[in-house]
């Protein structure tokens, strides 16, 4: 019973400091919004200027995976999908934010993420530079495939997947496609989900056998995210 009451309270200690953190990221977000404002700054950084090895963000993405996800306990889930009324299907239980704030914080950080590939593939002036962009989120997509971050993988194909990206039909043509038609197969939500399941079991398979640091990543993240059926989306 004591080791109950202690793995208990280690718990809520956990969500507690995951719900402190999202507040105090919260209201860094907004002290950087009213700077920006105020200031603008006068040159904005290109994703390829900061980062250029696929691998690398694909792996720094996978950690940042996992921190937000250990903040997330399971009764976040039955908060969120459990209705109210049971006569209204339409009201969750997913507004109450002291219940969700965590896995509130985890679609936001989806969603930053879609935002993120798309602004980056947007903002080159011209077609060969956003196509050496699409073509280095692929590869980050497809890294993230292989090290078994499915959450990742999936933002960033709806970033590229959103019609200020898809529209850019003379950029795509310079693209070659192949890599990411074969990534987004194994997002296909055709029999719900089928080839996303296949793949997260061989995922979770090859990390019985993980040996490597490039593996070892993909061991944590199979890990952690099998949790879930489907890749969180908003």
């Amino acid at each position: 019973m004591n080791q109950l009451l202690q793995a208990l309270n280690q718990k809520l200690a956990t969500l507690s400091h995951g719900q402190e953190g999202i507040v105090k990221i919260n209201a860094a977000v907004s002290d950087k919004l009213v700077a920006f404002k105020s200031k603008p700054p006068s040159i904005q950084r290109e994703i390829l200027t900061v980062c250029s090895d696929p691998y690398t963000l694909a792996q720094q993405l996978t950690h940042v995976e996992l921190e937000r996800l250990s903040h997330i306990g399971p009764e976040e889930f039955v908060q969120a999908f459990v209705h109210k009324d049971s006569l209204d299907s339409t009201k969750s239980c997913f507004n109450e934010q002291k219940k969700t704030s965590n896995l509130e914080a985890y679609v936001k950080w989806f969603n930053r993420l879609c935002y993120l590939v798309a602004t980056e593939i947007c903002m080159p002036a011209k077609k060969k530079q956003r196509a050496q962009v699409i073509e280095f989120f692929i590869d980050v997509a497809r890294e993230c495939f292989n090290i078994g971050n499915f959450n990742s993988l999936m933002a960033i194909i709806s970033g590229m997947n959103m019609s200020p990206v898809s529209r850019l039909k003379k950029t795509w043509s310079k693209v070659k496609t192949a890599k990411f038609f074969i990534l987004e197969h194994q997002m296909d939500p055709t029999g719900n989900f089928y080839n996303y399941r296949t793949a997260l079991r061989g995922a979770a398979h090859r990390s019985l056998t993980a040996h490597s640091n490039r593996e070892k990543v993909g061991l944590s993240s199979s890990c952690g995210l099998n949790w879930t059926t489907t890749p969180v989306r908003s």
